[in-house]
Parts: structure tokens; sequence; C-alpha cells
């Protein structure tokens, strides 16, 4: 994978210290299939976000919340893909960070290029010992930006709705019989923030690995996710931590999947790693045409299933209402 900085690019006629883009391009031997998996995807929307999000804080900033995420269009491999960033709020410890995905080189039917994907990344700046600390105003000042701040504020309100959903919902106790997979692995990677805490960006490609797989042995047949995001991080991973992964099927639509996906942590001497992160993500086999195909349908059996399905389905619900809020940005 290539990557090239491109700080201060025009996006919008955003001022140089709160827009950065930055270049990527994967290479064929690491995706066979042809396109590149959502997981890396969002590994490239999280180094450019944070990326803006140091540069306006001034400080190491770490990964709060993923917005969501709908995969429209495929990413190929050996093209060039350009993921933009732009500040578009802050809180008294937070910078929001709205990105998005761009095809340059292959052109819609309006001859514009083409836009894989779009969310909104939300980063709390810390100082050397992890603490969070007040984070410099970022004021709008054309009516773009005005709506763009008034969106996200609206945006934050259905944020807190959906973690506070979260934190109510824990796993239920008792019998589940839908399809589920565990992994588990010691955290190794070069993609960390100061002080070995892994970046997270590579949490959620972890989310997305381990939804891929679950939704891959209940299809029986390749899957790609169309939806991801809506992950809070509740605790940083450093490396060295053993990572387990534990992703459910939820609930099935005619041509979806849905899963739910909670990540935990600790140090490997611990037997009760710590929730690190949680999220729902959607996935679909498509055929040859690129459209979704008919799933194998999953019914709630058991009390426990139903009430894990009833609470994706309200994540769901308040996930569209924060995407139908941010699309007039």
């Amino acid at each position: 994978m290539n990557v090239a900085s491109v700080t201060g690019a025009s996006f919008g006629g955003m001022p140089t210290h709160s827009s950065v883009a930055l270049q990527f391009r994967a290479e064929a031997y690491d995706h066979p299939d042809g396109s590149v998996d959502a997981g890396t995807v969002m590994t490239w929307i999280d180094k450019t976000a944070y990326a803006s999000a140091a540069s306006w804080s001034g400080t190491n900033v770490v990964s709060s919340y993923v917005g969501n995420m709908h995969f429209g269009n495929p990413v190929p491999v050996e093209t060039r893909v350009v993921v933009q960033s732009r500040v578009v709020h802050t809180g008294r410890t937070s910078v929001h960070v709205q990105t998005r995905v761009v095809l340059p080189e292959i052109k819609g039917a309006d001859g514009k290029s083409t836009v894989c994907t779009e969310c909104v990344m939300v980063y709390v700046a810390v100082d050397a010992q992890g603490n969070s600390i007040p984070v410099r105003p970022w004021e709008p000042d054309t009516p773009e930006e005005l709506e763009r701040e008034r969106l996200a504020k609206l945006r934050g309100t259905v944020r807190r709705e959906v973690e506070e959903a979260m934190i109510e919902a824990p796993p239920p106790a008792g019998e589940l019989t839908s399809e589920s997979v565990i992994m588990r692995f010691l955290a190794h990677t070069r993609e960390v923030y100061p002080g070995e805490k892994v970046q997270g960006g590579t949490v959620m490609r972890w989310i997305d690995e381990a939804a891929n797989v679950c939704a891959s042995r209940w299809s029986g047949v390749p899957v790609v996710a169309v939806f991801a995001g809506g992950v809070r991080f509740y605790q940083p991973v450093r490396v060295g931590d053993l990572v387990e992964l534990e992703a459910r099927l939820v609930h099935t639509g005619p041509r979806s999947m849905h899963l739910s996906v909670r990540a935990r942590a600790g140090d490997r001497r611990e037997r009760e790693p710590m929730l690190i992160a949680h999220g729902l993500t959607v996935m679909v086999s498509a055929g040859a045409d690129g459209k979704a195909l008919p799933v194998k349908q999953w019914t709630a059996v058991s009390e426990q299933d139903q009430v894990l399905e009833r609470r994706a389905l309200e994540l769901v619900g308040l996930r569209n209402k924060a995407a139908h809020e941010w699309a007039g940005g």
C-alpha cells in the first residue's frame, strides 16, 4: 500500500489547518478478489481523519466514535484513492471530522469523481498521560460551514442516544442460537498512537474481519460489507494485549445479514478482558451483476435471541436517523 500526504487540499474551501487529504493505493496481491475490503478502507479513513483532528488540536488524539459508513461503490485495487477530511465541529475536548473516500480516476454518469463512502469520526484530545484536555474551538465562517456544524450538533444528540442504548444493552444471558464466531489474537501492529496504543482504524478493521467470518459461515459464500460504523470506543488497546472479537448474527433481511461485534482486550494474564469497542455491520453476498443475492433467513428462536435482535434493530433505527440528519451536509 502506497500513501502520499496532501495536507491542506481543497475540500469545499476549508483552511489548511482543518482539512487534510491522503492518497492510497491497494496492491492486487493483498486483495486477490480485485476489491479492497471495508476494513482496509476504514483504516485509511482513520489515518486521514486523525491527521485533521491532531493538526487542529495541536496534540495527540484518540478515537472516540465512528459514524455510519455506507459502501455504495467498491474500491478496486491498483487505483488511486483519495481520502479527504475536514473539521466540522469541536466540543470541549473533542474534534468532529467529516471524511469521504473518492476515486478520482473513476467518473460517474455526471462526469464527477466517484464517492465510495462518507462518515464522521470523533476524536478526543489527550495529554501524555492519556487524560482528555480542552481543544481550540473551531469557528465556522461560511454559510456552508455553519450548516455543517449545525448538523454535527444534531448528529451528536443522536450519537448520545446510540451510546446510551449500547450501554444499556449488554449481551443477554441464556441460550443464543444464532451463528457466532470468536477470534482471539495478540495485538501486534505498527499502526499505533503515541504510548503504543493501537489506532482506532485497526480496531475497525478487526471488527470488519470478525463480521465477515461470521457472515461467511452463515451464508456459505463470500460476503462484503455494505454498512459499517456506529463504533463506540471504550478503552484503548495496547500492543501485546490479548484481543477477543465476538461476532454474532442478530438479524437477516431478504438480502442482508446484520452482525453485532464486541471487541474486548486486556493483559494476557487476565481472565476477564475489558470491552474496548462495539459496532454493527451489515454484510451481503454480491452476484456477478454486483447486486445483493438472497440470503438464508435466520429466525430468533429463544427469548434471548429475540432480545438481541430487537436491540440491534433499535440501534439500526437510531443510526439511520443519524445518517438522515447528516445527509444534508
